[in-house]
């Protein structure tokens, strides 16, 4: 049963390295864009070391766009979006990220009065401009849907992989989030027809809160991307009360999941 391999990370800042690679199980770290790619040259070469001397590699990178950089409606700034897709993109493959996360829900957020239409053109257009520059650097991009109070363009799964099939965005890629489903009403029974589209995922239990420490569905959700043919990474992504106190366990719960849905470890 177990001929499909999960590895497991953690969303979490570089300053939270030395708590990740002291916990067993954890497989790589997520970093944010934001604030670990972006900064001047000589931050970033200080981060490039220190990723260089870990053990846990970063794998996937999310928090793509700061909210202050629009990237639809009147103060979209396409040129300066182009600019600063490239320097973080660019900084991705040198750290050795594989995948960035492109939710980034305030950036794509539609103002009021704003033509939905118009709305999703430009949004088609930065992820566009995003994927050529992450495909020419060897990185996937992949789009989150984020739940309803967060952004109000693309919210579930199903949206996500219609944007990207209807338009044809060739390379691009879906992120499946437990949280952000489940806010959203989205049954998890719609992963089992994205499974070529999925290329991320990250788990969360009730409430946002870390595995291990509230109920959640994370079975359901493993089970219903493996039966989908998904193989990938899986993140954890919560909000933390003590990270050095609930990781542990967050991880073990994780784990525990996938070997219970049929997932070896990698």
């Amino acid at each position: 049963m177990s001929d499909r391999h999960l590895v497991i990370g953690c969303c979490a800042a570089l300053e939270d390295l030395p708590v990740l690679e002291a916990t067993a199980g954890l497989d790589y770290i997520e970093l944010p864009v934001a604030k670990s790619l972006i900064g001047t040259a000589g931050e970033f070469d200080r981060h490039l070391v220190r990723m260089r001397r870990s053990t846990l590699p970063a794998r996937a990178a999310n928090v793509f766009v700061p909210a202050t950089l629009k990237v639809v409606g009147p103060e979209a700034r396409p040129d300066e979006f182009a600019e600063y897709a490239a320097t973080a993109l660019d900084r991705a493959c040198r750290i050795g990220v594989a995948l960035v996360v492109f939710g980034s829900g305030a950036s794509r957020m539609v103002p009021n009065g704003f033509s939905r239409d118009r709305a999703l053109e430009e949004f088609e257009g930065a992820v566009r401009l995003a994927s050529a520059l992450a495909s020419a650097r060897g990185v996937t991009l992949a789009i989150e849907p984020l739940h309803s109070e967060e952004t109000n363009l693309i919210n579930t799964v199903a949206e996500a992989a219609a944007f990207v099939r209807d338009r044809r965005l060739d390379g691009v890629r879906v992120v499946a989030d437990i949280w952000h489903m489940e806010r959203e009403g989205e049954q998890l029974e719609v992963l089992d027809d994205v499974g070529d589209l999925v290329a991320h995922a990250h788990v969360a239990a009730d409430d946002r809160r870390a595995p291990g420490q509230a109920s959640d569905r994370i079975e359901d959700f493993l089970r219903h991307l493996r039966e989908s043919g998904y193989s990938g990474a899986c993140s954890i992504e919560c909000k933390w009360i003590d990270l050095a106190h609930e990781l542990p366990s967050a991880v073990a719960r994780v784990r525990q999941a996938a070997a219970v849905t049929g997932w070896a470890r990698a």
